[in-house]
């Protein structure tokens, strides 16, 4: 008997790429396969338009946008609550492959140690070219790095394998590991969450493994630069440093040393992304500001000088 699996798709405000992304998913050749629409609190009529085009699906609405972390969370605890053996958390701006479900269950059945798998993500507009192939990252110093980003793929990320770094953008959870570990830290509310709960999983002796034959197409952010390039400055800052902090505590003068580390690498981001340098170096500093001021959440510009 097959493995009960939802995949759970997080809306906000972008209903014309998750309606993209659900219909990607009705060609999924894996049995029963139930479908989640968390309806974020989005403002553009998101919930209707869903709601007219797929209305066998389950919707469930907010009230407010929780941002990833928390959104995800209510999409979680309601498959686990309806018996779901797996639970695969997808990006709205994705489209995916019919068997991703498949080999993400096949990989999962192999070790009951397994707790976290991602897909191969490459890049919606350029088919062949990788998004990510497993992750590094580096939780005392804070530094992480998407393994193949930007590279053609040649085959040479091809085995499944354990990552130190989860892929958000198509992640399957299994029960077992949301027993024992627990969902998101809400605090987050989006960046650095995945991390997080990497980190989690492996303290706990659950392994996070990288499943190359599920790929994923992903849109990225259609933003790449501006005032959200700039936000995600923000969210970045904070969230690293909370991170880093919470899963592994340094000595006063070591942890000085690496917040000056992590800075220091957030301003030399500046010259590779599109946004006015004042306002990216605004941001950096509101979210150094409000994590030492353990101020979590939503950031909210115009409470936040």
């Amino acid at each position: 008997m097959a493995k009960k699996v939802f995949v759970i798709v997080l809306n906000w405000n972008g209903y014309q790429d998750t309606i993209e992304c659900v219909e990607s998913l009705k060609g999924v050749d894996y049995p029963g396969l139930e479908i989640i629409i968390i309806e974020n609190g989005s403002t553009d009529g998101s919930e209707e338009m869903i709601r007219k085009r797929f209305p066998e699906l389950t919707v469930i609405q907010t009230g407010v946008n929780l941002g990833f972390a928390g959104g995800s969370n209510a999409g979680l605890r309601h498959a686990l609550s309806s018996g779901a053996d797996y639970m695969v958390l997808l990006n709205n701006d994705t489209t995916v492959d019919p068997s991703f479900v498949k080999e993400l269950v096949r990989a999962a059945q192999t070790d009951e140690r397994i707790g976290l798998l991602s897909s191969k993500v490459y890049f919606y507009g350029a088919p062949e070219v990788l998004w990510y192939a497993g992750g590094g990252f580096n939780p005392w110093l804070g530094w992480g790095r998407m393994r193949g980003y930007g590279r053609r793929d040649d085959g040479q990320f091809d085995a499944v394998e354990e990552t130190d770094r989860a892929g958000g953008c198509s992640l399957m959870l299994t029960r077992r590991f949301c027993e024992k570990v627990g969902l998101f830290d809400e605090e987050y509310f989006c960046y650095c969450e995945d991390l997080d709960l990497g980190i989690r999983a492996k303290r706990a002796g659950f392994k996070v493994m990288y499943v190359p034959s599920s790929k994923v197409w992903h849109k990225e952010s259609k933003s790449t630069g501006g005032s959200t390039a700039a936000v995600s400055l923000y969210y970045t800052v904070r969230n690293t440093l909370k991170c880093v902090d919470k899963n592994n505590p340094l000595p006063f003068f070591l942890r000085m040393a690496r917040y000056a580390s992590l800075l220091a690498i957030s301003f030399l981001s500046l010259f590779t992304m599109k946004t006015p340098k004042i306002q990216g170096v605004k941001r950096i500093y509101q979210g150094a500001r409000d994590y030492f001021q353990q101020r979590f959440g939503e950031f909210r510009p115009k409470n936040r000088p």
